[in-house]
């Protein structure tokens, strides 16, 4: 009889314990992402490696490389989860050849950074803090833009409310995380309620994350200069109408559209288009803030 009253009560325990575990498990991916070795450069390359330390005692890893001449403008490049720096270098390249310095960065628990843990932008800003203050410190830079992909610009963006920067450049990011999660919950046909907030509960606790300051929506509500903002349309892990709803939100937030363009692969669907863009964004960019 003892048997059959814990089966009775165990047994409708079975599904939410299944549950937990699969949430665990799914967090584990967030917090702990294989993030590929860095490669190292090629001798004669106008990338040397750099490392600053972020306000919670982290040393993060970085290549940069100078503008061409004194006073030039600079641009801060972040990659997105379970990346690196080598992730946007191809981007680097072509503006260090039309004249611009770059800064890439190791997020924290990324390439060669330290850390032992990602949050999806809520300490990874302290990160990009760092790096905007070591651009900073350089004599031969005088204006910054900041460029983000994915956890990268949602982190551009939550910086871009904090600093002087130029221009803001963003490459498929989210509103909000818990928005995103529900999104990827719902279109897996799963049931939003409570799956979604056993996830964002359980990373929030495991990453001591707050994520109600990780919201890239709100920390462009007091944005001053035009932002370009891409995304391709059939991006799975981030739903084009998650651009959507930042551009409307924004007066000054430009969406470009790449149709058939998923999460990563903007560039290698159109390189010349996403060249010119970009390219023409910071010039207008740079030279109004110059007006200044």
């Amino acid at each position: 009889m003892r048997i059959l009253t814990l089966l009775f009560i165990a047994i409708p325990l079975i599904p939410a314990a299944v549950i937990l575990l699969l949430a665990y498990l799914q967090v584990r991916k967030w917090l702990y992402p294989l993030s590929p070795s860095v490669e190292r450069q090629a001798a004669g390359s106008p990338f040397e490696t750099v490392k600053f330390e972020t306000d919670d005692g982290l040393q993060i890893s970085a290549w940069h490389a100078p503008p061409p001449r004194a006073e030039g403008n600079a641009v801060l490049l972040l990659h997105g989860h379970r990346g690196n720096r080598d992730q946007l270098l191809i981007h680097a390249e072509y503006l260090v050849a039309a004249g611009y310095g770059a800064l890439l960065i190791d997020f924290r628990n990324h390439g060669d950074s330290e850390g032992d843990r990602t949050s999806m932008g809520y300490h990874e800003l302290k990160d990009a803090r760092a790096a905007f203050r070591y651009l900073e410190r350089q004599s031969d830079v005088k204006r910054i833009a900041l460029w983000g992909h994915s956890m990268g610009g949602a982190v551009a963006c939550l910086l871009m409310s904090e600093v002087d920067a130029a221009a803001l450049f963003v490459d498929a990011t989210f509103t909000d995380f818990p928005a995103l999660v529900r999104d990827g919950v719902a279109a897996r046909g799963l049931p939003v309620s409570p799956v979604s907030g056993i996830l964002v509960s359980l990373y929030g606790y495991l990453s001591g994350s707050d994520w109600s300051a990780v919201r890239p929506i709100d920390a462009l509500a007091a944005l001053e200069k035009p932002a370009l903002l891409f995304h391709g349309s059939a991006d799975p892990v981030i739903p084009l109408a998650e651009a959507r709803r930042i551009a409307e939100a924004h007066s000054l937030v430009r969406l470009s559209v790449f149709d058939g363009g998923g999460h990563s692969d903007l560039y290698q669907l159109d390189p010349q288009r996403y060249q010119s863009e970009v390219l023409a964004y910071l010039r207008d960019s740079f030279a109004a803030h110059s007006r200044e």
